[in-house]
């Protein structure tokens, strides 16, 4: 696997559209087997691959459609800003942004934080049908 910015890139790149395509095992396959997961402020921590794929799975991750992400950074880290189609407003609302921490040309971590930090990191409140702002 290609390492350095680059890699660090295109590895982003296909994480976000296994995410987009709900592909557990396409992003299981980006973890390491050590990896961490956590969704602050919500209390836990999910260590190791199986026990993210499996809460992955137990949220009902795989049946979520209409999901668009848009790359992005937080200090300095690779990360995915999600966005969920709401029919009502005709548009792709914020979800949660995926913070990862890359190692080794895979996912060592994943920080989930809710939506409410989009407005701060300068991140578009809606995305148009088309997924423009």
């Amino acid at each position: 696997m290609s390492r350095g910015v680059g890699g660090t890139r295109e590895l982003v790149r296909r994480f976000t559209d296994a995410s987009v395509a709900t592909d557990v095992g396409r992003l299981a396959d980006m973890l390491r087997d050590d990896v961490r997961c956590s969704m602050p402020p919500t209390p836990g921590l999910s260590l190791g691959r199986d026990a993210v794929v499996t809460g992955w799975i137990a949220d009902g991750f795989e049946g979520m459609k209409g999901l668009r992400g848009v790359p992005t950074s937080v200090n300095r880290q690779p990360a995915v800003a999600f966005y969920l189609w709401n029919e009502r407003d005709g548009a792709y609302l914020p979800l949660t942004l995926d913070v990862l921490r890359v190692t080794g040309g895979l996912i060592s971590e994943i920080v989930i934080f809710h939506a409410d930090r989009f407005p701060r990191l300068g991140l578009p409140e809606r995305l148009a049908a088309d997924g423009t702002e």
